[in-house]
């Protein structure tokens, strides 16, 4: 089970192992869904979610959706055709907010990173994403 221990580790193999990106970047993912679920105080600041994410790597066959409603977030492979918010990133890209030597804001204002939706829904993504990122820093910290 990963863990926020070898959370580095994993995103090492992400950017050094192109065979095993895919099985790498779905391990991340199911922790920081399980962090979320088992964390109350990051299932609180979701409480008022009601957002299906599809988050698409441009350069690889790899596409998944997060449904986040009610304090609940569902990780799931593949297209949504029903999210409201899309966010198109390279793979390499990715790594870099991952291992943060770069802010998805920045790659947005930049033209690097592509998203498609209403720009709540974007801010209430970035907000996910930050808070996820600072839980594994150092906990989570209101």
């Amino acid at each position: 089970m990963l863990d926020s221990k070898n959370f580095t580790s994993v995103i090492h193999d992400l950017e050094n192992h192109d065979g095993q990106f895919i099985g790498a970047l779905d391990r991340v993912i199911k922790f920081a869904v399980t962090v979320v679920k088992n964390t109350e105080d990051l299932r609180e600041e979701i409480v008022d979610y009601d957002d299906l994410y599809q988050i698409i790597i441009t350069d690889i066959n790899f596409n998944f959706w997060l449904r986040v409603s009610n304090d609940s977030i569902i990780y799931k492979k593949g297209i949504n055709r029903s999210a409201s918010f899309r966010v198109m990133y390279t793979k390499d890209i990715l790594i870099k907010i991952l291992k943060r030597e770069m802010y998805g804001t920045d790659a947005f204002m930049k033209g690097i990173i592509k998203v498609d939706g209403d720009l709540s829904q974007g801010l209430r993504f970035i907000k996910l994403f930050r808070m996820f990122l600072q839980y594994l820093n150092n906990g989570f910290k209101k």
